[in-house]
């Protein structure tokens, strides 16, 4: 049995129901005996056959149908079906060419990719070709940079302004992200973008307060961090951050050819006049070299050169003027800074004086001049708006050139470093022209619904122009001025939505078409976003920014017009987030799927069904893909999750992906959620599966802490969940963390039947390992120090070893089944050395090694505890746990290394027995052996036993030895002496002739053992309390010898008191005191037995028995031999002679009590068989 803890429970129950795991088996058997072989592919098909038990009809079937983990042949269908519906994205919504964007010629995906048929046949030629273009391109750019790069400038400024006045509520927020005007290129790319991880810098510090109180020892250092903030703010505001994470530092090449034009700079800037370049460009104080480097960040950087050189050179002209002044100059500069401050002063008073009588008249300033003049107000408002409309119409027929050259430019950066920000680009510049026909449309619409409203009113359609014409010009010639209005209307007016769709109709179809292809292309960048994140995460923010553009916009028209464009009309702006979104959700779980899907064509292949080694191959794949996608969940978490925005619910989307597709394959893998196919597991592959769930739950819980607290509503066996809200545009985090809940709970129902499981095998395993180790035959050495051992220590704890090293490798450092399965061994530890120990203790040497063995053992085991307390990180519930489990097993070890080193009395006093005990106590003792021969010899033999005990056992269990030997040799001369008195038959007289001379012979032989005990006691302290303790024992019974030979004036009354608190037990020390008279008295043995009738009363008050006396002789502790009550009850048991004046009821009382002992003696003769 274990022994309990210290609130009385068993350190090794477990809440493991092995009986239960044992049934279960054992009903797996039977079943799988009568199914025999089921195909490896099912569970796909909606008509699959049911499994014939009924009993299980309902859960296998659930567990068919769990996952994918067996493929059917229709699973390849699916997977094509699936790739088919997640390529492309929807078309946008209304009227005005909205495009289907249904990809065509995808053949499929591999990992996580589209591929496409090529549409030319000689692909070769086409690449030669392409790639001898982008040569020729790249020339004719360099040559000419210098000369087209202000005019191409200037173009694109003049293309884009339209949107900037007719969307003027949009403008701050959507030039934030890159949609302004021609202030929206690069220098606002980054520093106003989304992501939020990227913020401007602090101004460093003016000079004087960066170096108060600074230490010339930190000078350095301070100017070090001053030149890092100011590097750092400069790219910040020039906006080359995503310039700097793209291409990097500049190369040698542009470094020389930006030194070599900023020396010319440097040059003309230090004479401070104007030159005319030969480009007749003007270079001169205030102008910038105009250099045309291959990137943004050479033309910044030279563009710093040149001004910092320039300011250089002013401060230089400044320090030279004052260097050459005279000190009259000096001084009259320094008179006139003085009287200027006194003026300042002076201004300041009065100023203070005349703004205080002024009240109304500042007042009045405050007030907008035209405030009392409407019609001068309207007027200036309607040159401003004519001039507004004169660029919206530049802007507008420029339309069909913007869209190719934008065009161009998408297709022209296509796989190359710049593609992702180029799109952005693109996308930007596309976005405004999506905004200027939105709201040209909304505009024109809800003008027709103002005319309808006058005419309404009973108003004439053309006299509300000819009212604002005749407000601006007096009336004069606003008939012209209509007519020409009127031509560009079609005739009849605008009465109808239709006509404005007409007339907007070809610039819809070609911008929208644009939106399209841009929309294919973000689809492509979405599909690889994990290899994005991975090489490229600045491509991937401008992938994102350029979906999120289109959002914005959309927003901020909702903002303005209080509705979503769309809503009243037939155009809206390209709804990039919800196909992105969309497809994002598609890729995910396809992601997971094709991972799933190439295991189970492997499987298929090598005959999973039938091959067992396949089957468990398969099974290990299963989990290796289950690890490598939620290994993928912390890359998401710290490199994907920052590019996007946090409304994308990026992390949540592909946890819960992960969770759904795994729960399904482990459910098949385990045969459903009541774990049917469990028992066909190995032990390494129970462990795996308890590693990964236990890994899964812990990364899920640390991403989403709250997720463990939440119930789930619902089961998702047999489709995936909607994780995307009705419009697709953000994640629906209630479906989410529903999903995520019910399979985080599933899964950990699943790792508790694992684990019930695993820990079965390991105890049914330990069990067979550690019989087979205790009952071989174990090696027998000497150590260096002389010390006996055998191999037992080193082969229990290296099957110990190897199965804790191999649970620790595949659990995790938390884990409860790690604390779980270590207690099942420590379990079976204990049950096998309990069974096993007194089969080592066979003779003198075998005892020895065997105390030297189970003192190692508990060495090992604490080493084991440590190491392993090292290595985990346990919980404080678990380490406590462990430690309580460790206590008890080392407490076995520590007792039985004690109980061997003790037991070696028996076979020490096995010869002295021989030799001496005959002879001890007879007439030769007394007449001859007058020196105390026979006590001497039995100390010699005492003597040469401790040379060998100091040198086969540990000092320790040396100084326990001893304790036990000094007991021993009280006993084994108290045997002695009543066994002479159970052959003594003369009731009258002594046995022997001379009582006096015996006691004195007695006498020396007690001083002669206490004396070699007692020389012993400074080696071994403990010793010193011993052996008084001891030999008071043999004190007391020679005291009693010679008060009943008459030769002691003692009372005989307080030595047998003395006598009961030894014995504890009053029927054995009546017969043992009767023995005494009954060897040097005979004669008065009655009168003592009828003395101690009345003594008793006073002995049970002063001494009563033990009543414990029996079960601590049957406890593990004692040993053999060594307790004197029982040793005294056993010779009271031999000696049948008959006591004179031992009544009847004392003999019934004594009969009983050793009849208590005779029932003790065969537990411990029954025990010490079973163990054998």
């Amino acid at each position: 049995m274990a022994s309990s803890g210290n609130d009385g429970t068993n350190p090794f129950d477990f809440d493991v129901d092995f009986d239960k795991v044992q049934k279960r088996r054992e009903q797996y058997l039977a079943r799988k005996a009568a199914e025999r072989g089921e195909t490896l592919i099912s569970g796909m098909d909606s008509d699959d056959k049911g499994v014939d038990d009924d009993q299980n009809t309902g859960s296998l079937n659930q567990a068919a149908n769990a996952g994918l983990g067996r493929m059917t042949l229709g699973f390849k269908n699916f997977m094509n079906n699936a790739r088919a519906s997640q390529v492309g994205g929807g078309a946008i919504g209304g009227g005005g060419g909205g495009a289907s964007v249904l990809e065509e010629g995808v053949v499929g995906i591999f990992n996580g990719k589209k591929v496409m048929r090529w549409p030319y046949d000689d692909y070769h030629v086409v690449q030669q070709q392409y790639y001898a273009k982008l040569e020729e391109l790249g020339e004719a750019a360099d040559a000419a940079a210098s000369g087209e790069g202000e005019e191409k400038s200037s173009t694109t400024h003049t293309s884009v302004m339209g949107p900037a006045g007719l969307f003027s509520g949009i403008g701050a927020k959507i030039g934030g992200v890159g949609l302004g005007a021609a202030s929206t290129t690069s220098s606002s790319a980054v520093s106003s973008s989304t992501n939020k991880t990227l913020q401007r810098p602090a101004d460093p510090p003016d000079i004087p307060t960066a170096v108060l109180g600074l230490p010339l020892s930190d000078f350095e250092r301070k100017a070090e961090e001053r030149a890092i903030a100011i590097v750092s703010t400069w790219l910040f505001d020039c906006g080359l951050i995503d310039e700097l994470l793209v291409h990097g530092g500049m190369g040698k090449s542009t470094m020389q050819a930006v030194k070599t034009n900023n020396v010319s700079a440097t040059a003309a800037a230090s004479d401070n006049v104007s030159v005319p370049s030969q480009e007749g460009i003007e270079i001169g104080t205030f102008s910038h070299t105009p250099i045309e480097g291959p990137s943004k960040m050479d033309k910044e950087i030279a563009k710093l050169r040149g001004g910092t050189a320039r300011q250089l050179a002013l401060v230089n002209s400044r320090l030279n003027d004052g260097v050459a002044a005279s000190g009259g100059e000096v001084q009259e500069l320094v008179n006139a800074v003085n009287s200027t401050k006194d003026d300042l002063g002076r201004l300041r008073e009065l100023s203070t004086y005349i703004s205080n009588t002024g009240d109304v008249q500042s007042t009045r300033s405050q007030t907008f001049m035209l405030t009392r003049y409407p019609k001068l107000k309207k007027a200036i408002n309607a040159r401003r708006n004519l001039a507004r409309c004169f660029r919206e119409l530049d802007f507008y027929s420029q339309i069909p050139l913007t869209c190719d050259r934008l065009r161009e430019e998408l297709h022209s950066a296509e796989w190359t470093e710049v593609e992702w920000s180029s799109l952005r680009e693109v996308s930007r510049e596309h976005v405004e022209l999506e905004i200027f026909l939105v709201e040209a449309e909304a505009g024109m619409k809800k003008r027709i619904d103002e005319e309808a409203a006058e005419n309404a009113k009973g108003q004439i359609p053309g006299s509300m122009q000819d009212h604002r014409r005749a407000s601006i010009n007096g009336g004069g010639s606003s008939g012209n001025r209509y007519q020409r209005h009127n031509s560009f209307i079609p005739k009849g007016g605008i009465t109808n939505y239709e006509e404005v769709d007409n007339f907007l109709h070809e610039h819809v179809k070609n911008v929208w078409e644009l939106g399209d292809e841009i929309r294919m292309r973000i689809m492509s960048g979405i599909g690889s976003a994990f290899e994005l994140a991975m090489n490229n995460p600045a491509g991937l923010v401008a992938l994102i920014e350029a979906v999120e553009v289109y959002e914005t916009a959309n927003e901020e028209y909702k903002t303005v017009h209080g509705e979503e464009a769309g809503s009243n009309q037939n155009l809206r702006f390209t709804d990039m987030r919800a196909s992105a979104l969309k497809q994002m959700y598609q890729d995910f779980e396809l992601r997971g799927l094709e991972v799933f899907r190439e295991v189970h064509e492997v499987a298929q292949e090598r005959g999973a069904d039938e091959n067992e080694d396949a089957a468990n191959e398969y099974f290990n794949s299963i989990l290796r893909a289950c690890n490598g996608l939620t290994s993928e969940i912390s890359f998401v978490q710290n490199q994907m999750s920052p590019c996007f925005p946090e409304y994308w619910a990026l992390e949540m989307l592909w946890s819960t992906c992960v969770a759904h597709v795994c729960s399904k394959q482990i459910l098949d893998q385990i045969g459903g959620k009541e774990g049917h196919r469990l028992p066909d597991l190995t032990v390494t592959q129970l462990l795996d599966l308890v590693a990964w769930i236990e890994t899964f739950r812990s990364t899920i819980e640390e991403s989403f802490p709250n997720i463990g607290e939440h119930i789930s509503k619902k089961t998702y066996f047999d489709k995936r969940p909607d994780l995307l809200q009705e419009d697709n545009r953000q994640v629906d985090m209630d479906v989410a963390k529903d999903s995520l809940a019910w399979a985080n709970n599933m899964l950990w129902e699943v790792h508790d039947l694992a684990k019930d499981e695993f820990l079965f095998r390991t105890k049914e395993q330990t069990d067979e390992w550690f019989d087979n180790v205790y009952e071989a035959e174990h090696t027998k050495s000497q150590t260096s120090e002389g010390r006996l051992i055998t191999s037992l220590s080193e082969d229990v704890y290296s099957v110990a070893g190897v199965q804790l090293r191999t649970i620790q490798e595949r659990l995790t450092r938390r884990s409860e089944a790690l604390v779980q399965a270590v207690g099942v061994i420590f379990k079976n530890l204990y049950d096998k050395q309990i069974k096993y120990r007194n089969n080592f203790l066979h003779d003198f040497e075998t005892c020895c090694a065997a105390a030297n063995d189970f003192i190692r053992m508990s060495e090992q085991c604490e080493e084991m505890i440590a190491d392993l307390m090292a290595e985990c990180n346990l919980s404080q519930e678990a380490s406590e746990q462990l430690e309580e489990q460790s206590s008890v097993l080392l407490g076995l070890y520590s007792g039985d290394a004690v109980f061997a080193a003790q037991k070696v009395h028996v076979y020490i006093f096995e010869p002295i027995e021989e030799a001496i005990s005959e002879e001890l106590f007879s007439e030769e003792w007394l007449n001859e052996l007058t020196g105390n021969e026979l006590a001497l010899t039995l100390v010699k033999t005492l003597e040469d036993f401790m040379g060998d005990l100091e040198e086969f056992v540990d000092e320790l269990m040396v100084g326990k030895t001893l304790d036990a030997l000094v007991t021993a040799t009280i006993i084994f001369y108290l045997k002695c002496l009543f066994k002479k008195a159970a052959e003594h038959k003369n009731s009258k007289g002594s046995l022997w002739s001379d009582n006096r001379r015996a006691l004195d012979r007695m006498k020396g032989d007690i001083d002669t053992m206490r004396g070699y005990f007692e020389d012993l006691q400074d080696g071994y302290p403990a010793l010193k309390r011993a052996v008084p303790h001891q030999f008071e024992i043999l004190d007391t019974v020679h005291e009693l010898l010679a008060i009943a030979a008459g030769l002691s004036n003692s009372s005989d009354r307080d030595f047998i008191i003395v006598l009961q608190k030894r014995i504890r037990n009053i029927p054995i020390t009546k017969l043992v005191v009767g023995d005494l008279w009954h060897l040097v008295n005979p004669s008065a043995e009655k009168a003592i037995y009828e003395k101690m009738e009345v003594m008793e009363t006073e002995l049970c008050a002063v001494a009563p028995n033990d009543p414990e006396a029996f079960d601590v002789a049957l406890a593990r502790q004692t040993v053999p031999g060594l307790r004197l009550d029982q040793e005294l009850a056993m010779l009271c048991d031999k000696n049948k002679r008959s006591r004179p004046g031992y009544n009847r009821t004392a003999a019934e009382a004594g009969q009983a009590m050793i009849e208590k002992w005779r029932k003790t003696w065969d537990k411990m003769v029954e025990e010490i068989k079973d163990n054998q």
